[in-house]
């Protein structure tokens, strides 16, 4: 892979906004990118790292979000000055606007407020809620390709243990010139793989079986709440099967999910370039080993349990089920 000096490039005129840290916009062959910086742990509770590894977490996650097929924002990994940055392409092209889904929830729907809590800024994180909204509201309705690519990332974000999926980093492009309208490629992967853990932490857990099983599955949990007010453990809820538009995006996941080729691209990150440490091999160990045994322990059985449900009743509509023995697909990094 290439990791590229950024220091030197113009800087934009464009600001970006988000809470995952400093931007600075830049200009990259005549096309906007900006750089995401690691941001400063200061003020939080039981850090022994000074900047979280989030640009370097943004690119893996992203990195496997296009290999199994999703349209998600180009990232390079580089620096800036003495800190390691992912530079990420400003996916707008002329004329479009980024719209929320925390900007479509609030859309007024008659008969659905009883369905929905009392908050009525979008930033309500209830799943109910969001289902409800995507079963009713028009947008969906018009782009039923909107509610595939949120249970698409409810799926992929477990794989990578990305605790950070809201309401307001997903959604869609508008041109309110044209009125055209484009599903929005994913972005913001930087809260994937535990970017607040030291090396030592990493490998204390590493160390231990029963830890390691806590901080990779039994201990996850997501952005959203279920209607008693409990965060979500996402993995346990794909493994319950309770939710057809769940199981659909875990069979055209896992149809596509190459471990094999993860594990490598992950292995190809250089440790480090000119004298800045970018990652280290207790990093790598501990990305790997969480990707594969989230698939090994949750993703891949729940998925045969699927299919071999689907056999059982006869169904019309096949799970469609990876094509080959897992982590040996031809999915491959450039």
């Amino acid at each position: 892979m290439n990791f590229i000096n950024f220091t030197d490039y113009k800087q934009s005129n464009r600001s970006y906004t988000g809470n995952a840290g400093l931007k600075r916009g830049i200009i990259i062959d005549d096309e906007n990118w900006f750089l995401k910086f690691p941001k400063n742990t200061t003020g939080f509770r039981n850090m022994e790292i000074s900047y979280t590894t989030s640009p370097l977490s943004e690119y893996i996650g992203s990195q496997i979000y296009d290999s199994v097929g999703i349209d998600v924002h180009s990232t390079m990994l580089g620096r800036f000055n003495n800190k390691v940055v992912v530079a990420c392409k400003d996916f707008r092209t002329p004329g479009e606007e980024l719209v929320e889904f925390r900007a479509i929830k609030n859309d007024y729907i008659e008969g659905l407020e009883e369905k929905l809590s009392s908050v009525s800024d979008g930033s309500d994180t209830h799943l109910s809620a969001i289902i409800a909204i995507m079963d009713k509201n028009n947008t969906f309705s018009e782009m039923p390709e909107l509610k595939e690519r949120f249970w698409d990332m409810f799926v992929v974000d477990a794989l990578i243990g990305n605790n950070d999926r809201n309401n307001g980093n997903w959604g869609l492009l508008i041109n309110y010139t044209t009125s055209e309208k484009r599903l929005a490629p994913v972005y913001d992967n930087g809260a994937s793989f535990s970017g607040k853990l030291s090396e030592s932490q990493m490998q204390n857990i590493l160390n231990d079986n029963k830890r390691f099983h806590q901080s990779v599955i039994d201990g996850r949990t997501c952005a959203f709440l279920d209607d008693n007010n409990r965060e979500i453990n996402p993995l346990k809820y794909i493994q319950g099967k309770q939710n057809p538009d769940c199981n659909k995006a875990l069979a055209r996941i896992m149809s596509k999910v190459n471990t094999d080729a993860i594990l490598e691209m992950i292995d190809k990150i250089p440790n480090e370039v000119d004298g800045l440490k970018i990652t280290s091999d207790i990093q790598k160990e501990f990305y790997k080993k969480c990707v594969q045994y989230r698939y090994d322990e949750i993703l891949y059985p729940t998925v045969m349990e699927l299919e071999n449900q689907s056999t059982a009743l006869n169904r019309t509509s096949q799970v469609i089920l990876p094509n080959e023995i897992p982590g040996t697909g031809s999915i491959s990094f450039e």
